[in-house]
């Protein structure tokens, strides 16, 4: 009897040895094997492992994501010039809408901004002694073109921020994968033992 507790116990004692000096990867291996266990619990316990990996997954594909494009660069470049942001995007089909915009707001603007002027300086000429108050009619058109001109202006500046923010989003949005596959399905699904059940499970994948 004593003999056969030595032998035991001799047993473990190299048992215990050979697995600390075991190899990490070996450790983890059978640490694995040892989860797969025969019986109701093997479901729960293999959840448990699933969850572990797709968690250690993401930390993974976080730790090294890398942006492939700057939406800080893309907005300095879009206030530096309007579309130059969009150049940097590689959206070069939102490039003619940007500068024909910018064309189109800044041509009126600097239209308005000549004809205020124009009718200022006449309606400064027609202000003689003998007509203190002027001519009313270039009064009108200078009034008239300059809220127009104010009008632009507010035009400008939204286009401008605008232009801004569709840089920035745009170049935040790059990476961002919308497959062909746009569906949404409804499947029924049989739940594993031993919580027997039939539900639906709803599936939108983008």
């Amino acid at each position: 009897m004593k003999r056969a507790a030595v032998t035991c116990v001799t047993l473990v004692l190299l048992g215990g040895t050979a697995l600390s000096q075991a190899q990490p990867d070996t450790v983890s291996r059978l640490r694995l094997d040892s989860l797969h266990i025969v019986g109701p619990a093997a479901h729960e316990d293999s959840s448990v492992v699933t969850l572990l990996a797709a968690a250690q997954k993401k930390d993974t594909l976080a730790g090294g994501y890398r942006e492939t494009k700057s939406p800080l660069l893309a907005l300095l470049l879009s206030a530096a010039l309007p579309g130059a942001g969009q150049f940097y995007n590689e959206s070069y089909w939102k490039i003619p809408i940007v500068l024909g915009f910018g064309y189109y707001f800044a041509s009126n603007w600097i239209e308005l901004n000549d004809s205020t002027r124009h009718y200022r300086r006449l309606f400064a000429e027609s202000v003689t002694p003998q007509s203190p108050n002027g001519d009313g009619r270039y009064l009108q058109l200078r009034e008239f073109y300059k809220d127009q001109r104010d009008t632009f202006s507010w035009y400008i500046f939204i286009y401008y921020l605008v232009n801004l923010v569709d840089a920035y989003v745009d170049a935040s949005l790059y990476d961002f994968n919308v497959g062909d596959d746009l569906s949404l399905r409804v499947l029924p699904q049989m739940s594993p033992p031993p919580r027997a059940g039939v539900g639906l499970s709803l599936r939108v994948r983008f």
